[in-house]
């Protein structure tokens, strides 16, 4: 439902031992933190989720990527219980979802942030310690505004109808965080963000990660997300297409040439001049503007286009971004 907020600290069902004998791995003290088995959630007959087996290990910052409409706050909406799988299953701790017991390790914001614009922060954090059962002196409260990079003593008394959307966000970040959780879900926390709300959201992301909270984090900006995250899950159409660290990604990218013209007219002749050479056949041709994939010498293709009278306007290599590795895992599963 759009504009709906859920603040999430511990009301989790998972209860018995794990009992399918499958190995958990993960790169910290083998401990594999949620796990998700088959996974699938339908809606009438259509599945908004299928059959999706992720992980995320334990220090993990793991980035759920995909276009909206994907299946992202699908997954983390059955993960915190505010919906049931059709299929399937998922591991928290190492215990699978089935009886009823709370749980405080986890914590997760889906949809928007809603806070009490009347409120000023420290106000809304014991609002919600007084909703949790908790209780947090003033300098507690102090301490787990500026882990979220909130300097207590610069907002004051502000109330967070004053605040920036990238403060309100960390606000947010801070209710949750209240009870020490050691998986935190995050739906879309970028979204709607200034370049400076990237930096600072990064910074808390990883402020908090180095403290020792693990973050499943959802969102449609790819660049972002590549910048935090030591791990990312690719998914379109509820399926998920690809888990990969993004170290390894890195390495498996493969650089890109974009050669533009003055005109299509141009373009076109010179990749009709490629293609009679045997020069540089893994080019796309789209208006003004040729890609050639894979590795090129861009002093080797201005001689060729030179030798040709072809004229180019600019020439430019581009690494491979998420964007482009996204997109070709997208067109491999829609075929």
């Amino acid at each position: 439902m759009a504009g709906m907020y859920y603040l999430l600290l511990g009301d989790f069902e998972h209860a018995n031992e794990r009992k399918d004998g499958i190995t958990l791995t993960t790169a910290e003290n083998n401990e594999c933190i949620l796990e998700t088995v088959n996974l699938s959630k339908k809606y009438k007959d259509v599945y908004a989720v299928h059959n999706v087996n992720m992980t995320i290990n334990k220090g993990d910052i793991y980035g759920f990527v995909g276009e909206n409409g994907a299946g992202k706050t699908t997954i983390i909406r059955l993960i915190t219980g505010l919906a049931s799988p059709t299929e399937g299953t998922f591991y928290l701790f190492g215990e699978e979802r089935s009886g009823a017991v709370k749980n405080r390790r986890v914590a997760g914001i889906v949809e928007n942030v809603s806070l009490n614009r009347s409120m000023n922060a420290i106000e809304n954090l014991k609002y919600q310690c007084y909703i949790c059962g908790i209780t947090k002196t003033n300098e507690e409260l102090a301490q787990v505004l500026a882990d979220v990079g909130l300097d207590p003593n610069s907002i004051g008394k502000k109330t967070v109808k004053n605040f920036s959307l990238g403060m309100r966000q960390r606000l947010g970040i801070a209710s949750v965080i209240i009870q020490d959780p050691e998986l935190v879900l995050l739906d879309e926390p970028m979204n709607g963000l200034d370049p400076q709300g990237f930096v600072d959201m990064r910074n808390t992301i990883v402020r908090l990660n180095r403290k020792g909270i693990t973050f499943l984090i959802s969102s449609h900006i790819l660049s972002e997300l590549d910048k935090v995250c030591n791990r990312i899950g690719l998914i379109s159409k509820g399926i998920l297409l690809d888990e990969v660290s993004v170290g390894t990604l890195h390495s498996k990218s493969t650089a890109k040439t974009l050669i533009d013209f003055d005109s299509a007219e141009e373009a076109a002749a010179a990749q009709r001049q490629f293609y009679a050479s045997e020069h540089l056949n893994s080019t796309v041709l789209s208006d003004k503007t040729i890609t050639v994939y894979g590795s090129a010498d861009i002093n080797d293709i201005i001689a060729f286009l030179v030798s040709k009278n072809i004229r180019i306007s600019s020439i430019n290599l581009k690494e491979k971004t998420v964007e482009d590795y996204y997109i070709e895992k997208v067109r491999g599963q829609n075929g």
